[in-house]
């Protein structure tokens, strides 16, 4: 008796089992869709290059035709992503689409876009070009016309010449200008010490390091090309150990 009982056990175990392989296969059946596709861009156009579809579980893809449509058979819960040569990718699934078997779909692909940080273009110049510049440092332009006055004969005129705002204001543009065009010199001469890598300042810092380095226009006219880049060099140096220190400097 005790041994019918516990076959009775084992046969109905046994046919739970396979009314449960049953129920998965049968949900299984359930879960599988065609999913006919048509790619296009934002404006409806289709034919686009090279468009792929991949189901994300399963990691295989495949190539939609030329003009865009593809046809898929995947699980309802599968995420399938499409996208193409110069586009975004899209996701689609269906896993809440009830008991519909086939779905026709038109997917619009945006287009990449990439936002680029700021470049800045400085135009080359070579140490010919550069010593050039160089020579003009220090003349300063001539704006006092009291010089060509004569005191004796005009006194009051030379004085206005000589003392008046307006005169000083064209004097200090003259000299605002040349302390331009020595910067100037400077800057060129860092891209080229950059390029061949005896110093490596960023261009934000280039106005810090000008005033940090303080040449004096004789300097900057006058001394040999060795003479500038190790000067040049000695003060990056010590203009990059004080930058932990002097606010300033910091990036």
């Amino acid at each position: 008796m005790h041994l019918s009982f516990t076959k009775l056990k084992y046969r109905t175990f046994h046919i739970f089992l396979l009314l449960l392989v049953f129920s998965i296969a049968g949900n299984a059946q359930t879960d599988n869709i065609t999913i006919k596709g048509n790619a296009v861009n934002t404006a409806g156009n289709s034919g686009l290059y090279q468009v792929v579809i991949i189901n994300q579980r399963t990691s295989t893809g495949m190539m939609a035709e030329p003009n865009g449509h593809f046809t898929l058979k995947s699980l309802r819960t599968d995420t399938i992503l499409v996208s193409a040569s110069g586009f975004s990718v899209r996701k689609i699934c269906f896993k809440d689409s009830g008991n519909k078997k086939e779905f026709t779909v038109r997917i619009v692909l945006d287009s990449m876009r990439t936002t680029l940080s700021e470049v800045k273009v400085y135009p080359t110049k070579n140490l010919r070009e550069i010593n050039d510049e160089r020579s003009t440092l220090g003349h300063v332009r001539n704006t006092d016309s009291y010089q060509d006055i004569n005191a004796i004969g005009s006194p009051i005129e030379f004085l206005y010449e000589r003392f008046s705002r307006l005169e000083q204001s064209k004097r200090k543009v003259a000299q605002l200008e040349n302390e331009d065009k020595r910067r100037e010199v400077l800057k060129d001469l860092f891209h080229i010490y950059i390029r061949h890598d005896i110093i490596n300042l960023s261009s934000e810092k280039f106005e810090h390091f000008i005033d940090y380095c303080n040449f004096p226009d004789d300097f900057i006219k006058n001394a040999t090309d060795y003479d500038l880049v190790m000067a040049i060099k000695f003060k990056y140096e010590q203009f990059e150990k004080m930058q932990d220190y002097v606010s300033p400097f910091r990036k």
